[in-house]
């Protein structure tokens, strides 16, 4: 509990980063700009909050109760004052939940990545792999496409930054490859411009972090690495 306790300006630090990002997307899309690329810079401040969560904290719990306040956050703004987050998705109109799958996939990720495995870094980089690798894919793509649609182009900016990531946090190399690939996949094939009609229902806010997690874990578990 003390340790807890001398931790509380870095929640103070990563709460108020995570609350910046939702901030921006909101002035980005007051200014035109549009929702499918708004909430990208909710997603980056997002990954930067993460980070800080993996590199500040001695333990999973402060984590873990970070992102169960976001989430009971997001998921009531839906309800009370849905514009309050226009800039990530409350604002919209739509059934999708997206803004608030971020911090909830992000809790049993994180949470058990870290908690169980006692892998903080390796944890938050499968939900970096969507936080910075899907921001970048959608910026690239809007600045090709100028619409939300997949291509190659936003395609290889998502693995070079997911490769990024894994170079940089995971461990040995080849782990860290087929993470990135199964993120790049994964970002393809799931949401609702997928070119797989029946994935389209697969969020990729969650989807990709989980399936980066599995291949990351899994692996783990399998080759006892």
């Amino acid at each position: 509990m003390p340790d807890m306790l001398k931790e509380i300006p870095y929640v103070l630090l990563i709460a108020g980063a995570a609350l910046l990002g939702l901030w921006w997307s909101n002035f980005f899309f007051d200014h035109g700009i549009p929702h499918w690329q708004s909430r990208k810079v909710g997603h980056a401040f997002g990954g930067v909050a993460l980070l800080f969560c993996a590199l500040l904290f001695s333990s999973w719990i402060w984590p873990v109760i970070l992102m169960t306040g976001f989430v009971l956050m997001l998921g009531g703004a839906r309800v009370i004052k849905p514009a309050m987050f226009r800039g990530v998705g409350s604002g919209r109109g739509t059934a999708t939940l997206s803004e608030v799958y971020f911090p909830l996939i992000s809790l049993p990720v994180v949470g058990l990545g870290w908690g169980l495995w006692d892998r903080p870094l390796e944890s938050v980089a499968c939900v970096l792999m969507m936080a910075w690798g899907d921001c970048l894919t959608g910026w690239v793509r809007g600045l090709r496409y100028t619409k939300p649609t997949k291509g190659w182009e936003g395609s290889l900016a998502m693995f070079a930054t997911c490769m990024v990531i894994s170079w940089a946090f995971i461990k040995p190399f080849g782990l860290g490859v087929a993470v990135a690939v199964g993120a790049t996949l994964t970002e393809y094939v799931c949401g609702d411009v997928s070119p797989v009609k029946w994935l389209r229902w697969a969020d990729d806010n969650w989807a990709i972090p989980l399936a980066s997690a599995i291949i990351y874990f899994g692996a783990l578990y399998a080759f006892g690495l």
